[in-house]
């Protein structure tokens, strides 16, 4: 057993690190539950949580996890918090409006799968009152801070689920994001945040249903991509009870593949590129366009005008009209007791007509159809998650018109259906940190993971407040003495259509790597649904084929092996790193009438480039 060492006060809560150690009985959830109490108890006041899950509480869930042992699940374990206006069954739920606090009966299935995948919820956290802002100061609770300096603003509207994250108070948190409150708080915080396409993610859990439902999405803070999407792959799919979400949301691609080795990537051209006078934002972000070139991207330059007509219309337009639906009856009746930035933007909302929202959504439409070249021209379009971080007096002192400085890259992604991966892109001569996000068309979630992972890596400056090194993903996890590993090649990945062979078996999935060098993959003819053929080749000089490695209990991997039709079997496989696995070959009498797919270094790749 290698030497482990996890310090209380600092160590990472990342999912690689945590999972390791539960896996080799190095480490527990109560021992990782009782030091995340400890942290919040050291910190004091920081205005992090609305309410506290009860120590003994959180312990319990972590007993009963022990009770059985680490069984693989995704989440096993894992400690998480939840911005607090999505309902969870049994605890209080405010909105940031104390008057209006009520005990939640039900939730969502986006909830009910965290619980089902292992997870340990800790507290609800602070929040922009109503969701209502990018900066975190409107609220009863007191204003939580960036982690690296109490006097600017932590971001909002999710703003202690941001906080909770970088602290190291929890492993992810589950927020919400209708123009950015999914993002901004991650850049201020040198953190993660996955936005994903409009309905791919139930609102059920938030309060009433979602205040902004046509655009509002569950978002996802994490210290790592990896994390992130890992959180995702459990609470994507399709909610038959929930009138907003897609069907299509079961078939999301959700992998952190390897980043392509050459990609087009956009940036604002021109003077849509502002900083507002904050010029080390302005060189962090030079700096990202040349660690991308170094990545084997290649630049273009976008007409940014269509996003940024499109951002003004989020909050200049009719759209917070939808918030009345649900806030109208809390305006008359809480009135008083409403923060009065909110409060002033509520009162607004009054003012459209239905031609107006008419005119709105025909004028997007448009401005969707205007950058429909732009997506079949670039890969993923980058921009500054923000173009600056404010003090809290500065946003004292203009609430408004700040916050809308906040929101210029970010208020436009989800009217346009878009998703994104915001990551740390280093500090300020200051401390302070900076962020870039990476933009896709929507379902392309797996897109902007795998090139933002693969930049966040290269950024090097450390995880969250403590700067924990970044986890080796490519590592082999612990696994339960029950179960053995497996390394799929074809249909059998992520989002394929034999996935469900290895989930429906207790699948767990432990992670992306590559072959060694020396094989070949091969498209293989006449196969339904089709699938390629993995050949070791000894003369072979390839760039090594990408697999994801499972684990199957026992029981399920015999039956999952017995059921495997020829000309495939299962042998051993030599990963990159040396080690061997278990996983898919192919007969070479297959090979007949087959296609050489190895340049494409994975069959999901390989698809892609059919599609294109």
């Amino acid at each position: 057993m290698s030497e482990f060492h996890w310090p209380a006060e600092t160590g990472s809560l990342d999912f690689h690190t945590l999972s390791e150690a539960y896996a080799s009985g190095q480490l527990t959830p109560s021992k990782v539950v009782n030091a995340i109490y400890d942290r919040i108890a050291a910190r004091g006041d920081d205005h992090v949580w609305i309410h506290l899950v009860p120590r003994e509480d959180a312990l319990k869930a972590a007993a009963e996890l022990e009770k059985t042992g680490y069984d693989g699940r995704p989440l096993w374990g894992i400690p998480f918090s939840i911005k607090d206006c999505n309902d969870v069954i049994g605890l209080p739920t405010t909105n940031a409006l104390k008057e209006g606090a009520y005990i939640a009966e039900s939730t969502g299935q986006a909830v009910t799968r965290l619980f089902d995948n292992g997870a340990i919820l800790i507290g609800k956290t602070n929040m922009d009152q109503f969701g209502i802002g990018l900066v975190g100061m409107r609220t009863p609770y007191g204003a939580c801070s960036s982690v690296f300096n109490d006097d600017y603003i932590s971001g909002g509207s999710s703003s202690g689920s941001a906080v909770s994250v970088a602290a190291g108070l929890s492993s992810f948190s589950i927020a919400n994001d209708a123009a950015g409150s999914g993002r901004v708080p991650a850049g201020f915080n040198n953190i993660v945040g996955i936005k994903p396409t409009p309905g791919i993610v139930s609102n059920a859990c938030v309060s009433g249903g979602g205040c902004v439902k046509t655009i509002e999405t569950v978002s996802v803070f994490a210290l790592t991509v990896e994390d992130g999407m890992a959180v995702m792959r459990v609470i994507t799919g399709y909610d038959p009870s929930y009138p907003f979400s897609k069907p299509e949301a079961d078939h999301v691609p959700l992998d952190v593949a390897p980043a392509p080795p050459k990609f087009r990537f956009g940036i604002p051209a021109g003077a849509a590129l502002r900083f507002f006078g904050d010029s080390e934002a302005e060189q962090l972000f030079q700096e990202a366009i040349e660690r991308l070139d170094a990545m084997g991207g290649e630049l273009v330059e976008v007409d940014f005008t269509p996003f940024e007509e499109t951002q003004r219309i989020l909050y200049e337009g009719p759209w917070i009209s939808e918030r009345a639906l649900s806030l109208d009856k809390v305006l008359a009746q809480y009135g008083d007791a409403i923060h009065p930035v909110t409060k002033k933007i509520l009162e607004n909302s009054g003012q459209y007509s239905s031609l107006d929202t008419f005119r709105a959504i025909h004028r997007i439409a448009e401005l969707k159809c205007a950058t429909r070249p732009v997506w079949n021209d670039i890969d993923v379009l980058l921009v500054p998650t923000t173009p600056t971080i404010y003090r809290k007096s500065e946003i004292l002192a203009d609430p408004i018109a700040l916050n809308a400085r906040l929101g210029i890259y970010t208020n436009f992604v989800n009217l346009m259906g878009l998703c994104g991966v915001a990551v740390p892109n280093g500090f300020r001569d200051d401390g302070l940190p900076s962020g870039v996000t990476f933009l896709a068309p929507g379902m392309e979630e797996a897109k902007a993971a795998s090139i933002a992972a693969e930049f966040h890596r290269r950024v090097g400056v450390g995880l969250a407040k403590h700067l924990n090194p970044y986890p080796a993903y490519g590592a082999p996890r612990g696994i339960p003495a029950d179960h053995r590993e497996i390394a799929v090649v074809g249909a059998h990945l992520t989002g394929m259509p034999l996935n469900h062979e290895l989930t429906e078996r207790g699948g767990v999935f432990r992670g992306k790597t590559r072959t060694s060098g020396d094989y070949r993959l091969y498209a293989l003819a006449g196969t339904v649904p089709p699938k390629p053929g993995l050949v070791r080749d000894p003369k072979a000089e390839g760039p090594g084929i990408e697999v994801e490695i499972w684990s199957l209990p026992l029981t399920g991997f015999a039956d999952f092996v017995e059921r495997i039709p020829e000309p495939l079997g299962i042998g051993k496989i030599t990963l990159e790193d040396g080690r061997k696995v278990s996983g898919f070959l192919c007969e070479p009498i297959a090979l007949e009438g087959a296609t050489d797919i190895t340049a494409h270094a994975g069959w999901r790749n390989y698809l892609a480039s059919k599609a294109a």
